[in-house]
This record gives C-alpha cells, sequence and structure tokens, in this order.
C-alpha cells in the first residue's frame, strides 16, 4: 500500500502543470520537535519532551486553477543527522504533499500526507539501559535499516513580511490508531524566491 501511495504522490506532482500554475519555490530552515513525551531517550528512563533537531526544507508550490485560493505544494526535508545517544546514528528524510486554502493573502491552512523515512546505524553489541526499576541489556543495531511511515500533516503558514514566512507543522503518525499514535511537531522559518529565479 505504501508503494502505491508513493507512486499516486510523484504521478500527481508531475501532472500538476497541466492543470495548475507554479508560482513559487521556498527554502526552510527550523526546529523539529519529534515524539514528545512519548518515548525514553537515555539510559537513567527520561523521556523526551523538547528534543528539537534541525531542519532543512525545500518546497515547490502550484496554484490550482485560476483562484489564488487554493494551492498544492510538495515538501522535501531533513533533519539534521545525529541521534539522542551517541552509540546510534539517525538520518531522517520526508516528502510531503499539501492542499492549502488562503484564509486572506497572508494567512494559508494546509492539509495532506507524506512519507518519513529514519534510517538507524550502529556498531553493534548491547548497551545496559534503565527498564522500569531495573536495567536490562538492549542490543544496539550493527547494519543500518530504514523505517518508513506514512503520515497525516497539517500545517498553518503565515507570511509576515515581504517573502519570509513562518510556519507550524504537525505530521501525526498511526492516526487511526490511538495506541500506536505519536506526532512530530515543527516550527520553520522559510524564504520564499516566488517566481523570481525563472521570471524574464
Amino acid at each position: 500500500m505504501k508503494y502505491l501511495i508513493i507512486c499516486l504522490l510523484f504521478f500527481g506532482l508531475s501532472l500538476a502543470n497541466t492543470f495548475a500554475k507554479f508560482y513559487d519555490l521556498n527554502l526552510g530552515m527550523g526546529l523539529t520537535n519529534e515524539s514528545p513525551g512519548r518515548y525514553q531517550t537515555d539510559k537513567d528512563g527520561d523521556k523526551s519532551l523538547f528534543n528539537n533537531r534541525f531542519t532543512l526544507e525545500a518546497e515547490g508550490s502550484y496554484r490550482l486553477g485560476d483562484s489564488e485560493t487554493w494551492n498544492l505544494h510538495g515538501t522535501g526535508g531533513l533533519l539534521w543527522p545525529g541521534g539522542e545517544v551517541d552509540y546510534i546514528s539517525r538520518q531522517v528524510y520526508y516528502l510531503n504533499s499539501t492542499v492549502g486554502y488562503m484564509m486572506n493573502p497572508h494567512w494559508e491552512l494546509r492539509l495532506g500526507g507524506g512519507f518519513y523515512l529514519t534510517r538507524i546505524s550502529g556498531d553493534g553489541g548491547t548497551t545496559r539501559i534503565r527498564n522500569g526499576a531495573g536495567f536490562t541489556n538492549f542490543p544496539i543495531p550493527e547494519e543500518a535499516s530504514i523505517s518508513r511511515n506514512v503520515t497525516l500533516n497539517a500545517a498553518s503558514n503565515f507570511e509576515f513580511i515581504d517573502d519570509v514566512s513562518f510556519r507550524v507543522e504537525t505530521f501525526i503518525f498511526n492516526p487511526v490508531n490511538s495506541r500506536n499514535r505519536t506526532f512530530n511537531i515543527a516550527f520553520t522559518l522559510r524564504y520564499h524566491f516566488g517566481d523570481s529565479l525563472w521570471r524574464d
């Protein structure tokens, strides 16, 4: 199912030029808070609350039809490589596609979906980690593995000065499964090139 959604996403974006007009390219940087309060982050049993990771994004935007009210956005991003612990390396990449509705000329609400890829690698062996009242030896990955997740995304984008906007976005994992549902929150500051890079 995931591969079908990926194919449909890229197929839809490749056809976007036939029914929409490309109007903006923007770059963003900011912070992403992954799964606040959900997972253990160190050997002493502490859980993540504000585990902000530096984030970089690039985005292309289309106007749907002749109206400036509805827009289609394709976003690619990465979290700065690293991990919460020194014996595991994590790299995170994601691709999102959202539909936006302009509430006014400066404020847009967005809803869509995406793919969230996490690559984890380590040196192998085990490490002793707190598990409830005691400690347990947990394995450290010896070979790289990649997890793939489909996300539901909701965002609010506000352009507060010309060509500069601020975005708050939520990535919801397992949206229909209350037991496994988690979310990330991203805050990014963006610079909009508009069509200045290709306009005559």
